[in-house]
């Protein structure tokens, strides 16, 4: 294996651990937000799982942000197609939530907190749907010279990104509910259980195909 070779499977590598930290902090959101439905301790569970879910945000945007940068070379240019600016909004939306939910979990106006921290999930999944989709589709054309793979995966990123981004308006009417007290917990609950099913099904699906790519090493 040659220094290149060597180098893009160390970056391949990582890009998979942070593929699947991403899905585990969906994963852990969805059972915590189960058992909360389940009326285990549901106003500390829905805070761990603002908390879950605030870190999966983070985790997916700093992985988003490289990945694009790596790929067009210069940050400079991200920039000007807009990337960074949307997935820096993911990042501040998920440190703004992890925020939320550590103060909820103090029993500071806990059930408002984290419905508010679930809107803003729910915006930034949104917003950010399409430029997922893009640096998706980048993704593909990079590691596949084949057309009807490309096709094919051209319309699962489609699909993933529509499910997103209705997961994101989901989550921001959910939110908006509970803020107007129709059950708030449970809405709560259900709108970071939507977002984790989201979370989980595209970090594990990331990770997949980095570690297939990697097999061809």
């Amino acid at each position: 294996m040659s220094a290149i070779e060597r180098t893009q499977f160390a970056n391949l590598n990582g890009k998979a651990i942070g593929a699947y930290a991403e899905a585990l902090g969906g994963f852990a959101a969805i059972v915590l937000t189960i058992l909360g439905l389940g009326r285990v301790a549901p106003l500390f569970l829905v805070a761990i799982a603002t908390i879950a879910v605030g870190t999966a945000i983070i985790v997916q945007s700093l992985n988003l942000i490289e990945e694009f940068a790596r790929m067009l070379g210069r940050s400079e240019q991200v920039t000007e197609l807009g990337g960074v600016s949307t997935w820096s909004l993911g990042l501040l939306a998920g440190v703004a939530g992890v925020v939320l939910g550590i103060l909820a979990l103090l029993n500071v106006a806990s059930i408002e907190l984290v419905a508010i921290a679930a809107i803003s999930y729910g915006g930034a999944a949104l917003l950010s749907s399409a430029s997922t989709s893009r640096i998706a589709r980048a993704r593909v054309e990079v590691f596949s010279d084949n057309p009807i793979t490309r096709r094919l995966a051209g319309d699962v990123v489609t699909s993933s990104a529509a499910s997103q981004a209705l997961s994101g308006l989901a989550a921001i009417i959910l939110g908006i509910l509970a803020l107007a007290g129709f059950s708030p917990v449970v809405l709560v609950l259900i709108a970071l259980l939507t977002l984790g099913a989201i979370i989980l099904l595209n970090g594990a699906a990331l990770g997949g195909a980095v570690l297939a790519v990697v097999g061809r090493f």
